[in-house]
């Protein structure tokens, strides 16, 4: 049995879930998580106004208050910030090359670098940097971000996503050889998983 998470590094909602994540490794550890990184926000090209602003503190405080997981809500990004997540996927990507057992760690502390600590997931200088955190070689991971084969890597998850129909983050299912089963869509709480996961198994 393997998990499918599909994810994208900068939308709260999966941030809120990024726990939950955790205790599913734990509670399944003879099974694997596949992070499949989706389509969240990945073109766009227009600055955030003030209106975009206020929606994304709003959706951190509802985050927030259902998960516990810790937000700064001075979202202290500067005024021409575009909130585009294609560089942050392309560094997954990028990292899973050299190290593809802490892809999940890496995932976890560029969200905890976006959420907590106000850092600017769509300069370059900012993921090196949280990368080479990690037994990272620099150079690889500089020149996988800016591979085709990175860009192929990453767009084959964006087609399992329209392929499965992933229109909600977080969303999880479960594979068992070619069937892909749908546990949650949007976030749930670890019991509720667990149920889902469980029904699962004994159907």
């Amino acid at each position: 049995m393997q998990f499918i998470y599909f994810v994208s590094p900068m939308c709260s909602w999966c941030w809120g879930f990024s726990p939950i994540i955790g205790k599913l490794k734990q509670a399944f550890p003879e099974s694997s998580i596949r992070i499949v990184l989706t389509p969240f926000r990945i073109d766009t090209h227009q600055p955030m106004d003030e209106t975009l602003r206020n929606y994304v503190m709003g959706q951190w405080r509802n985050v927030y208050k259902t998960t516990g997981q810790p937000f700064d809500f001075d979202f202290s990004m500067p005024d021409e910030f575009i909130y585009n997540t294609r560089l942050a996927c392309l560094s997954i990507k990028a990292f899973a090359k050299q190290l593809p057992s802490q892809e999940k760690e890496y995932l976890h502390a560029i969200q905890h670098a976006f959420y907590t600590e106000n850092r600017d997931l769509t300069d370059i200088n900012i993921l090196v940097g949280i990368a080479k955190s990690f037994s990272i070689k620099e150079k690889y991971f500089v020149d996988d971000l800016g591979s085709n084969e990175t860009l192929k890597q990453l767009e084959r998850d964006f087609d399992l996503c329209e392929q499965l129909a992933v229109q909600s983050y977080p969303t999880l299912m479960v594979k068992n050889d070619a069937c892909y089963t749908k546990l949650v869509s949007g976030y749930a709480s670890f019991e509720d998983v667990m149920v889902m996961v469980n029904t699962n198994i004994m159907s």
